[in-house]
């Protein structure tokens, strides 16, 4: 008796029993099978296990930039967006998923013929920022890819990966398939192909777990077009099955529509109305024939299609260029769709794109015009009845250019470069901008513990600064002085700071990651307010700016500066000592260690004039305020009264204002100077910013706030890290 057997397309559509079909899917790990890949003009749309955790996430990918967005299913129904994360891969000309890099987890395969670049991308959970694993690319020119089991002497449970190549020579097309062992890639084996490939995916036969995997894909050849299904097995990929004669340009789907045994496979023409179905009529593991040809018309130019679940057959979602904007439709096969369900975008988008996730639907809409190309909107359908529930809508995240995939590598070169292990290598020392002549010092603050906060009985005090707690710090580096404009100005103007890298040392790793950092943008005022730069504070940067000036600094030099916490700021400026100021409680002595109200002219003063803390740190107590890591709460003291002795308390931002800013400025009384002072910021800082929207980086009415850097001995996990450059607040 001849074998029948069901050609499948792995998570894009299911035959008889789609949740049993998905159970077994989740435990073949690491090797299930990619996801079918659903293709636009613009993006490329899909689905995986990510996070690992068992559920279908979504997964949309932006041709032009090769930026990753990942809709994170948390529970059943309900998905999370997370910021976009960086491939590294520019015009993207394919994308596969699959278990490449991590067992249990997907990961994505993406390849760029122009740009002749492959490289392996795992987003994770949502907070990962996994950076991309850069793959030789095997030829001239990739421009498809698949995760497929190629199986083979050597095989391995991690799928493989085979990448076409279009422009070589003589044979300008051809395969390259990498046996894949525990997330590395080994090359197999090149194979001439007779044409161009576009729009290979993988496919399985059966839904036994052994069953052979297949790669379905269309060549180009001189007038016409071929679709072609073919075995990798035994490591070399030989075709078992064909639909000559095919119109070029077209793209298809792969579904079960009519109930019956076996597939249909469907070809479209973006732009055009015609809809050719070609059923399987019969698969083995060593052929795959089709049935007759059935075309039909949809009335109006289709943008593109998706298979999508509906109950016991699938469904098609049909996106149309024009007119009607698309909806669910029924299909048998034998006539034409029928539509049941219209999809309609909100006002000014147009339905952009969809793609199945396990037993629900996503489809993504864009502005209809403007200068935003990419998707913005979701919605997530779920078949209920004889309809499709809207499970979650919303905004999708920006792809506004932000320098969030920098911070993976910005800690990778800390971590190369880090040489002190322990409390006893930590030692002062001065360290010049890499090309540039500015220079900076750093003074080692010893771990310890200290009371934080103001006694009741100290002259000046106010009720935010208690009630007292003891408070353990982690030994770190501090700032001897405040970042002065010499410094600060490298980041503001980074066209100046290049051409000083012309003609002084300087380091290129370095330099192309703080290049990636985002810079202010060009004040509209003159920011130093006419009181000076050379040697002088930098003032009147936003919480943000300084921030991302701390970033950009980390990058050019491989070590890891931030803002210091306000426990850390008031350990460092108290320096062991417990009285109102570092030198003791009498104000009088404040003119020999601070420049305020009563002698300051009126202006900040250059650093480093006064006397320094017992610690070597130069005007803690006035001249500029300085900006913490925290969040303002007049309530955190108390709150941290209550757990004993607090180990580094920091109070993550979740809003822009307020944030704490310690010591005192030029402008201010001596009260206000002490070492347990606290203030927090304010939206009257830049009350009077000529930009429209006001700007995320300058404070026109905060002339007295600059800020100091620390450097903690431990390198902290890479989300800590990206929370003290990234609070997430910046824009708001």
């Amino acid at each position: 008796m001849k074998m029948m057997i069901r050609l499948v397309c792995i998570v894009q559509v299911a035959l008889i029993a789609w949740d049993g079909f998905v159970a077994w899917q989740a435990q073949a790990a690491p090797a299930a099978s990619a996801a079918f890949v659903n293709e636009t003009e613009k993006e490329f749309l899909s689905c995986g296990d990510f996070d690992g955790d068992g559920r279908a996430d979504a997964v949309i990918v932006d041709r032009e930039t090769g930026r990753v967005r990942v809709g994170y299913q948390t529970s059943p129904g309900t998905f999370t967006w997370a910021n976009y994360k960086e491939s590294g891969v520019k015009d993207v000309s394919a994308v596969a998923v699959g278990r490449l890099l991590e067992s249990g987890k997907d990961a994505l395969a993406l390849v760029a013929a122009d740009a002749n670049t492959v490289a392996l991308l795992a987003p994770g959970e949502p907070a990962a920022m996994n950076p991309p694993v850069p793959v030789s690319a095997p030829g001239l020119g990739p421009n498809t890819v698949v995760a497929i089991q190629i199986g083979g002497a050597d095989d391995t449970p991690w799928p493989d990966l085979a990448i076409s190549s279009m422009y070589n020579s003589p044979t300008p097309n051809k395969w390259t398939l990498f046996r894949n062992q525990t997330g590395q890639l080994r090359r197999l084996t090149d194979v001439d192909l007779p044409g161009t490939l576009a729009h290979a995916r993988t496919v399985r036969l059966g839904l036994q777990p052994d069953a052979a995997e297949l790669v379905c894909s269309l060549i180009s050849g001189q007038d016409k077009d071929t679709f072609r299904v073919d075995t990798f097995a035994g490591g070399t990929p030989r075709t078992i099955g064909s639909v000559p004669d095919l119109e070029s340009g077209l793209d298809y789907v792969i579904g079960n529509f009519s109930g019956g045994p076996h597939l249909q496979v469907l070809f479209f023409q973006p732009g055009s109305s015609a809809l050719l179905v070609r059923p399987v009529s019969d698969a083995s593991l060593a052929k795959v024939t089709f049935g007759p040809a059935a075309t039909f018309d949809l009335g109006q130019p289709v943008k593109t299609l998706a298979v999508v679940p509906q109950g016991e057959r699938d469904g098609l979602v049909i996106i149309f260029g024009t007119g009607d904007s698309g909806g669910v439709f029924s299909f048998d096969a034998s006539r034409p769709p029928a539509k049941v369900q219209s999809l309609t975008p909100a006002d000014g988008e147009v339905l952009s794109g969809a793609t199945a996730l396990d037993n629900a639907f996503l489809v993504v809409s864009a502005p209809a015009a403007g200068k935003i190309k990419y998707s913005t909107h979701y919605a997530i359908y779920r078949r209920t009845g004889n309809t499709n529930a809207l499970l979650a809508q919303g905004a999708l995240p920006s792809l506004a250019d932000t320098d969030e995939s920098t911070v993976p590598l910005i800690r990778q070169r800390i971590l190369a470069t880090l040489k002190e292990q322990s409390e006893a290598d930590m030692k002062p020392y001065t360290n010049t901008i890499p090309g540039t002549t500015v220079r900076y010092v750093m003074v080692p603050i010893p771990g310890g513990e200290f009371v934080m906060g103001t006694p009741e009985t100290e002259p000046g005090r106010k009720p935010d600064e208690g009630p007292q707690h003891r408070v353990k710090i982690e030994p770190f580096w501090m700032g001897a002085f405040e970042v002065t404009w010499n410094e600060y100005e490298l980041f503001m103007y980074p066209e100046e700071e290049r051409k000083l890298r012309e003609t002084l040392k300087s380091d290129p790793e370095g330099d192309k990651l703080a290049d990636a950092v985002t810079r202010p943008s060009k004040p509209y005022v003159e920011m130093s307010f006419g009181m000076g730069k050379d040697g002088y504070p930098a003032i009147a940067m936003t919480h943000h700016a300084a921030a991302k000036y701390c970033q950009w600094l980390s990058a050019k030099t491989g070590h890891f500066y931030r803002l210091p916490t306000e426990a850390e700021w008031e350990y460092a400026c108290r320096a062991g000592t417990t009285t109102a100021y570092s030198f003791g409680d009498d104000p009088a002595k404040l003119p020999e260690y601070a420049w305020f109200d009563k002698n300051s002219d009126f202006k900040y003063q250059k650093v480093g004039r006064k006397k320094p803390n017992p610690w070597g740190l130069y005007d803690m107590h006035g001249n500029v305020l300085e900006w913490c890591l925290d969040q303002y709460s007049p309530t955190f003291y108390a709150e941290c009264h209550q757990k004993g002795v607090v180990l580094e308390p920091w109070l993550q931002a979740t809003q822009p204002y307020p944030h704490v800013v310690r010591g005192g400025s030029w402008d201010d009384p001596p009260e206000a100077l002490r070492s347990g002072a606290r203030r927090g910021s304010d939206r009257s800082w830049k009350a009077q910013d000529p930009q429209l929207p006001k700007s995320i980086w300058w404070l026109t009415d905060a002339q007295w706030v600059g800020f100091r850097i620390v450097r903690p001995l431990k390198v902290p996990p890479l989300e800590v890290m990206r929370k003290c450059w990234i609070t997430g607040t910046e824009k708001d």
